[in-house]
């Protein structure tokens, strides 16, 4: 036998899942309560019985044991309690130790000694510190058998006196002798005022030991518990908040906990740690916690539990969430029956529920069993269940996710598996997802080579949606990788020009020498001359400000004839640059580059891949001359299918053509809003927010009157310094807040140096920067009227030779500002008139605004004129125009006509579906996009519509007419 050891005095009794404000709160458990009743009563009678209460973990078996105790004293009965644990599971005749020593403790030495006397006087070896239990006799030794006999006729004496409760929890864990003395007992107690009632775990391996199943054979009656229901749960939810709480927070605690009562507990205390209150407002994010003191106690029971349920335990972690039962038996090295018990165990222990697809009953459970894992067992079943998934057929990405948690290489097949994944992801639209698992591949793939190079070529290509610095720091890297000028010019060819436009010089040198070699063999014809026209779109693109390359683009785009071919993609990105750089030139008129473009743009699907092509570049020729039909619903699907696949440098790209679109269109506020978006979408990466988005804000902050705004976006992405166009920009900036501040010479300064870098590389078009007119005015306002009306004449002649009615009308304008008298008059009415028929209902406003300057509100012409400029600067977003025509016009003047911006038909979707009150994440599951892009969305028809929020949206959609 074991040596006997002193066990833990009898705590006191622990807070249970229903014990509130210091009384047994019984929930959902009257028929057990009315059972234990009668027991008791039976055995005040002399009629003894025992009473087993079992279940999972959780299920409020000691609660019902503590209501038992209360019963017990209602009828003065004395209580005899242990709580057996695993730690004192070797102490001989521990439990009887913890049932008998305090009784003895509190009973009068007169009472202990009759308790003792005769037969009892047996049970004393048990209850010393030195007992025959340091001896090696057998159970069955006739020493034994006597200690046993002493205790059960001690016990019977004290029955005697009083009524007696004898109340064991957690019965599997008592020691053999406890267990043995018990049994004895339990055959002799039915004559007796005894009530025996002992709790067990289900599921517990120990609980199906013989000496214990033996024991609670003799129970008369077993009380199963079940989980609470909604009104148990209620119940102890106002209990444990002392007060009432939201239905949707009692239902969200349920269904989170399932009902079991520890869980639920844990789950309110948590809460309660939290500061969540017990309301609607916090029911989501008290459902979701996962209560560290739970994870703690399920970490303990785990590591009790034998081998094959642990390691069942840990292959469902590894396989969830799909662990179906064969899968789970061949990850954890357990054969189909064994498998099956260990399900058993789990479910019967309430951790699991179902048995064919197991899933843990709460994330905490699962966290537990991570917890307790060790590493290096975790590592290995990676690497088993990714064989396995692999051979089985399941979906690639199912084995390339246990592979993301692998740092050792697999070798060739892994590499395989996670270039399928990656596909697949790219598929369901998660770029960031497919990333990850090629930046993997590359640990399986070989250092060197081609195969490396194609890998760093396919992740370079998924990178570009939102990480384009290292986009073409791996086109870099692969490129010296491959064998053939080919598949070196594919990889480059992968990279978009507005990405590459300011990259380092080895990508530039590498364009320029790939190239050479493409074209030097001759004549090229099939895939080698579409790769050689779409690299030199890219070379082309990126010497655009070089006034020899910028003339040689003017010669081709001439060479190709007025029907220049477009049948290929080669040939339309090389035609869409040549075109952007024949207007920077302005040797093309704006017609012409609207019609070529158009026929561009027509064979063209809407896409979010036109972003990484030169088509961008076609957007900004058809705003600059004035002819943007259709354009805005083109990048409006483009725009919602990148949404969809998730691509941030996509839409950041997208929104920035929007932009310019609507800055052609005069609808100043919504190129603003889109442009502050495209800067959002770039994140923190620096390269995904494009030279293209960073110029085009800074013209909108010009438009717009927002200088600081401009100067601060080129400064942050230090634009302005490598090329002569975006210095020139950065000039212009300084000019316009120079002009705002009224320094007159400063300005007229930075706006002859924004011009001089633009003739330095014969940019000579208005359209791109208009710096001769605001050098103008700047003239004119420091006095200088024949430089004034010179540079005025010089931009009316460029934009003449352009031809768009916007970039002539507000040359024109400008040039009526600068001269005097009727001719001057002449030249602004002119200016209008040219707007009439032009998009661009801003600058038409400007015109306006200045011919009734001109005439003066008191004139009706000029008032007429004023009121039109302010209906138009109202609806354009411009309030600081509208602010100065309303000062023109007087405080009589009437309130102007609002112009509501329309609603594209995404927005308008999102606002039709939150206005009948779908929540975002059910919007984004009807549409297929992102939560974020419904918020997006929202933020923009709220704005639009001149409204605070959702609860407005209904009315404002009324009003407009959106409903048809």
């Amino acid at each position: 036998m074991r040596r006997g050891r002193r066990p833990r005095q009898q705590p006191p009794a622990a807070a249970s899942d229903n014990h509130v404000g210091g009384s047994t709160v019984l929930l959902e458990r009257e028929s057990a309560h009315n059972l234990v009743a009668a027991a008791l009563l039976a055995a005040q009678a002399g009629r003894g019985s025992m009473l087993l209460v079992r279940g999972p973990l959780g299920i409020g078996k000691s609660a019902l044991l503590e209501s038992v105790n209360e019963l017990g004293s209602r009828l003065d009965a004395l209580t005899l309690r242990a709580n057996a644990a695993s730690m004192e599971h070797d102490f001989s005749f521990g439990v009887v130790r913890q049932l008998l020593e305090p009784a003895l403790s509190r009973a009068s030495p007169a009472d202990v000694e009759r308790w003792l006397s005769g037969a009892a006087q047996n049970s004393r070896p048990a209850l010393a510190d030195d007992t025959l239990t340091s001896r090696p006799y057998p159970h069955r030794a006739p020493e034994f058998e006597a200690v046993l006999h002493g205790l059960s006729t001690l016990v019977a004496t004290m029955s005697r006196d009083r009524l007696l409760l004898i109340l064991i929890d957690d019965l599997h864990w008592a020691d053999a002798e406890s267990l043995h003395w018990l049994r004895h007992f339990a055959r002799r107690m039915q004559s007796k005022r005894v009530l025996l009632v002992c709790t067990l775990l289900d599921g517990d391996i120990r609980a199906e030991l013989p000496s214990v199943r033996e024991l609670t054979g003799h129970a008369q009656h077993t009380i199963v518990p079940t989980s609470l229901g909604i009104a148990g749960t209620r119940t102890l939810v106002h209990h444990h908040c002392d007060g009432p709480a939201d239905e949707e927070f009692v239902t969200a605690c349920h269904r989170a906990s399932g009902g079991n009562p520890l869980f639920l507990t844990s789950l309110l205390t948590e809460a309660a740690f939290r500061g969540l209150k017990p309301s609607a407002e916090h029911a989501a994010d008290a459902a979701g916690l996962r209560p560290s003191l739970l994870r703690q106690r399920l970490l303990v029971l785990l590591t009790s539990l034998p081998e094959q349920v642990r390691r069942t335990a840990f292959a469902m972690t590894i396989l969830d969430p799909d662990p179906d039962a064969e899968l789970l038996g061949r990850l954890a090295g357990l054969d189909a029956v064994r498998q099956a018990e260990a399900l058993r165990i789990l479910h019967a222990l309430g951790l699991v529920t179902g048995l064919a697809r197991p899933r843990f009953v709460h994330p905490v459970v699962q966290d537990a069993v991570e917890e307790g894992m060790p590493l290096s067992e975790r590592a290995a079943m990676h690497v088993v269940a990714a064989e396995l998934l692999h051979r089985s057929g399941r979906p690639a990405e199912q084995v390339a996710d246990q592979l993301m948690a692998v740092i050792t290489p697999q070798g060739p097949w892994a590499a395989q598996v996670l270039r399928t994944a990656a596909d697949s992801a790219l598929r369901r639209g998660a770029p960031k997802a497919a990333a990850q698992y090629l930046r993997r591949a590359l640990l399986d793939s070989s250092p060197a080579g081609p195969d490396r190079a194609r890998l760093l070529v396919d992740l370079a290509t998924v990178e570009r949606s939102f990480a384009t610095s290292a986009s073409v720091r791996h086109v870099a890297q692969a490129v010296p990788l491959l064998d053939s000028t080919r598949e070196q010019a594919a990889a480059l060819a992968r990279l978009g020009p507005i990405v590459i436009d300011s990259v380092s010089l080895q990508v530039d040198e590498m364009l320029r020498r790939i190239a050479g070699d493409l074209t030097g063999s001759g004549q090229l014809e099939g895939p080698d001359r579409e790769l050689a026209l779409r690299l030199e779109a890219r070379l082309r693109y990126m010497s655009a400000w070089d006034p020899a390359d910028l003339a040689t683009s003017v010669r081709r785009l001439s060479g190709l004839g007025p029907d220049p071919a477009i049948d290929t993609v080669g040939e339309r990105e090389l035609l869409a640059v040549l075109i952007y750089a024949a207007t920077a030139a302005n040797s093309i008129p704006a017609s012409e580059a609207a019609r070529l473009s158009m026929q561009l743009l027509d064979r063209e699907p809407p896409s979010p891949v036109h972003v990484h092509t030169t088509l961008p570049l076609t957007t900004a020729v058809l705003a600059g001359a004035d002819h943007v039909d259709g354009v805005m619903a083109w990048l409006d699907e483009a725009y919602r299918i990148a949404e969809r696949r998730e691509g941030d440098v996509e839409q950041a790209v997208i929104r920035t053509e929007q932009s310019l679109v609507a800055l052609a269109s005069g609808d100043l506020a919504d190129a603003r809003a889109k442009i502050l978006e495209a800067y959002q979408l770039s994140g923190s990466d620096q390269g995904g927010f494009t030279t293209m988005s960073a110029s085009t804000l800074a013209v909108v902050a010009l438009q717009a009157d927002e200088p600081g705004l401009a100067e601060q976006i080129l400064r942050r992405h230090r634009v302005g310094v490598e090329a002569q166009h975006l210095a020139a920009l950065l000039a212009m900036v300084k000019g316009a807040t120079a002009a705002r501040q009224r320094d007159r010479q400063a300005a007229l300064d930075h706006f002859l140096n924004a011009g001089h870098r633009l003739e330095q590389i014969s940019w000579h078009n208005p359209v791109l920067l208009p710096w001769a007119s605001r050098a103008a005015l700047m003239h004119h306002r420091l006095g200088d009227t024949v430089r004034a009306a010179e540079l005025s004449r010089h931009e009316v002649e460029q934009a003449q030779a352009w031809g768009a009615p916007a970039t002539v009308g507000r040359a024109l304008s400008v040039q009526g500002l600068v001269t005097p008298g009727r001719r001057g008059l002449e030249l602004l009415e002119e200016s209008v008139e040219i707007l009439e028929s032009s998009a661009n209902r801003f600058e038409l406003c400007k015109a306006l605004t200045a011919l009734g300057e001109r005439l003066g509100a008191p004139n009706s012409r000029g008032a007429a004129a004023l009121r039109r400029a302010l209906d138009l600067a109202v609806g354009c977003g411009a309030p600081s125009l509208a602010e100065r025509i309303r000062i023109r016009l007087g405080n009589g003047s009437p309130e102007p006509r609002m112009s509501p911006l329309p609603l594209t038909p995404a927005e308008h979707k999102v606002a039709r579906l939150a206005a009948t009150g779908s929540s975002n994440q059910a919007i984004a599951d009807q549409l297929s996009i992102s939560v974020r892009a419904v918020e997006k969305h929202l933020t923009s028809c709220y704005r639009k519509l001149g409204i605070k929020g959702r609860s407005a949206l209904a009315p404002a959609l009324d009003q407009r007419g959106a409903g048809r």
